[in-house]
């Protein structure tokens, strides 16, 4: 044990724990359904998939869920090591119970890392930015920092450079929103996640987060982004004449199981953490990855050897003030505490 390190303490108090779920409650996930919950016992926390939460139309497979769940693991790690508290993470423990995504384990504390801390920060202040992106290109070099973020052997990021690549994506995505547009009941789910009133709604997307586009001002993007106004009419005005220029990065598992696509949402999460740091803006693309079917004619049209299972926007954040975070559920609502631990 170095000079900076402090007594090794067997497990964090609840309060400990209570901050580091609020972190991981940050994370992103599909229409803001947050489809996860964390069990307490006395020297593990537990994370679950919550079922009830996971999209009947949209997410059939559940492949999102378990992205979103990845985004939340990667999270309450995080803030438990810029508390100082060290982890190990076992993930699908129990093939009898499918839903038990991961077990994360104390290992030991120690003075927490300024970096850590400055990620965490990032990752509280971190959003969607469903707005359209500021003007200018992404540099190579801040690209190249944040694609470096991911280092799982089994997932990998793919920036979607080429002039053919980005518009075979633009043409597959622009297939997808129109079959799910055309899609009664994809609509009737979307608009029930759309919240008219997002100051009393503790999840779902908040109408004064959602652009509104009128039909004489299209947005300036190549690959379309989801449509939410089918629920409640945006409340952001949309900038006249911005040319969006975001990069297109690709989160690939080798694999495509469930595993594979909760270490997938990690990825995400760093990534979208990341860009935070850098200054920029991100948000996920997901129309196309809906649906297995779609999804394994993009692969397809693509030409990628391996699974997509996430795709994001980044570029620059609009200008002018920040659009109001979506809410998110109390910890109380997430957390469960089966046996509480000794206070530190």
């Amino acid at each position: 044990m170095t000079s900076t390190e402090s007594i090794l303490l067997a497990q964090p108090s609840v309060e400990d724990v209570e901050r580091a779920v609020a972190l991981a409650a940050r994370a992103p996930s599909i229409h803001n359904t947050q489809p996860w919950r964390f069990v307490l016992a006395a020297d593990v926390l537990e994370l679950w998939a919550d079922r009830r939460r996971q999209l009947d139309i949209a997410d059939l497979d559940g492949r999102a869920l378990l992205v979103s769940c990845g985004g939340a693991l990667h999270l309450v790690c995080l803030g438990f090591a810029a508390q100082g508290w060290r982890t190990m993470t076992e993930r699908l423990p129990d093939p009898a119970e499918p839903d038990l995504l991961a077990r994360v384990r104390f290992v030991g504390r120690r003075t927490a890392n300024l970096r850590v801390q400055e990620m965490a920060a990032a990752a509280a202040r971190r959003h969607t930015e469903r707005r359209p992106f500021g003007p200018g290109p992404v540099s190579p070099e801040l690209l190249s920092s944040l694609c470096a973020t991911v280092h799982d052997p089994g997932v990998y990021v793919h920036s979607v450079r080429r002039p053919d690549e980005r518009l075979d994506l633009a043409v597959a995505v622009s297939w997808a929103d129109g079959l799910q547009a055309g899609n009664a009941a994809y609509q009737a789910e979307l608009a029930r996640w759309v919240r008219p009133d997002g100051r009393t709604a503790a999840d779902g997307v908040p109408s004064t987060a959602v652009p509104h586009v009128a039909p004489n001002r299209p947005r300036h993007t190549e690959v379309p982004v989801r449509d939410f106004e089918v629920g409640a009419p945006g409340v952001q005005e949309l900038a006249g004449g911005v040319d969006e220029q975001p990069v297109y990065l690709v989160v690939f598992s080798r694999d495509d199981n469930p595993t594979a696509r909760l270490r997938s949402g990690e990825a995400y999460a760093r990534l979208s953490v990341k860009a935070q740091q850098l200054g920029l803006a991100s948000s996920a693309i997901t129309q196309a990855l809906d649906i297995p079917g779609v999804r394994g004619r993009l692969k397809v049209l693509m030409s990628w050897p391996d699974h997509p299972q996430m795709i994001l926007r980044v570029g620059w954040p609009p200008g002018g003030d920040e659009a109001p975070p979506t809410a998110r559920r109390p910890i109380a609502a997430v957390l469960s505490v089966i046996r509480p631990m000794s206070p530190c």
